[in-house]
């Protein structure tokens, strides 16, 4: 019906109408995509605005390259309103330098991550190098909204982090990024969820998913990536991250699978993305298997390399056949299997949906 609002703009609207209802006394809005044309950018006079890690990401909409995504980006800066950005490739930051002056903002702040020095005894409750310096950016907001709204004042000596942060950064969560789940009924298992679904994500995953799954090895252990991506995405650039580490980590299959979450091809309601169509054929999810295979020999520098590829109808097929195939090398004196799911949080909350898991 073309009297409806686009998918996007609608949540939107909905997510303004539910805070003035249950009277929130701040939100924290991320774009959809890019920003400057995007419908949260309906905000005008926001406290802050802040730019974390630009990627190459949504190119159909925002641009091929670093300096055109960054102008997109920028154009959240507003007349008179702080804005901070984390660290960035001097093109993208020129870009972003460039928009604040255009914009008029009211200071333009580059935060770089917590050193050394400042993180002396502080722990950042997300894993991940990078959470580091979304730690920094995240603290930088809160500050000027807590001096600009409630009009008190941080003090922290320098090359500290402010005492009053210290339990909010510990304590943090984000179900589905770098979460590492084991379930008592299955205790053979090992999840490792990471909902990264760009090149620069990717690479931070695989680094994570390296480290966190060899300081978790007790036995024999097998290792399957189950990977799906939404809309027009490379293949091979996200998965190529993922092949760079295939000599150490060794994955002895990979499950490509559309994120439809039940065998019977439904979806569970707030893990739908109307955004993209449904891959009932499963062309996108073949091209991914072979993207997989392609991109492990460019690593081996070998294409005799032998690589297992499975792909599967949905979510709870996937798990389902991790079950079996869990229950058949047990069999053969496997004693943990563990998995990494990645490429779409679509997928990790189809996943986490199909598993059962508590996310409150």
């Amino acid at each position: 019906d073309k009297s409806k609002p686009g998918y996007f703009r609608f949540l939107t609207v909905l997510a303004f109408h539910v805070f003035k209802q249950e009277k929130v006394d701040v939100a924290i809005l991320e774009v959809g995509v890019g920003g400057a044309y995007d419908s949260t950018n309906i905000i005008n006079k926001p406290i802050v605005c802040a730019i974390t890690a630009l990627g190459i990401d949504h190119v159909s909409v925002l641009g091929s390259t670093l300096g055109e995504i960054a102008w997109n980006k920028g154009g959240i800066f507003k007349s008179g309103v702080p804005a901070l950005s984390s660290q960035q490739p001097e093109e993208g930051l020129t870009v972003l330098e460039s928009r604040a002056k255009e914009l008029g903002t009211a200071s333009f702040q580059v935060i770089p991550p917590f050193s050394d020095e400042e993180m002396k005894g502080q722990i950042v409750g997300l894993a991940g190098k990078h959470q580091v310096a979304n730690a920094a950016l995240a603290s930088a907001i809160c500050r000027i909204w807590i001096e600009k709204v409630l009009n008190v004042n941080i003090d922290a000596p320098e090359g500290s982090i402010p005492k009053e942060f210290s339990k909010g950064l510990s304590s943090a969560r984000w179900p589905g990024r770098g979460q590492i789940i084991v379930r008592e009924d299955k205790p053979k298992i090992t999840w490792f969820f990471d909902g990264a679904h760009t090149a620069e994500s990717l690479r931070v995953c695989a680094t994570w998913f390296k480290d966190a799954s060899q300081s978790r090895i007790q036995g024999t252990v097998k290792k399957i990536l189950v990977f799906n991506c939404t809309g027009p995405r490379d293949g091979d650039s996200l998965l190529g991250p993922l092949a760079k580490i295939q000599s150490i980590v060794r994955f002895d299959e990979a499950v490509f699978t559309p994120a439809i979450t039940f065998a019977s091809n439904t979806y569970k309601g707030d893990l739908v993305n109307n955004n993209t169509a449904i891959d009932t054929e499963l062309k996108t999810q073949n091209t991914l298997a072979a993207c997989w295979t392609k991109q492990v020999g460019l690593a081996s520098g070998s294409d005799s390399e032998k690589v297992k590829t499975k792909v599967l109808p949905s979510i709870e097929h996937t798990v389902n056949w991790i079950d079996d195939y869990v229950k058949s090398e047990a069999g053969h004196g496997v004693d943990n299997v563990q998995v990494l799911v990645t490429g779409s949080l679509h997928l990790v909350g189809g996943v986490q949906s199909v598993l059962g898991c508590e996310i409150a």
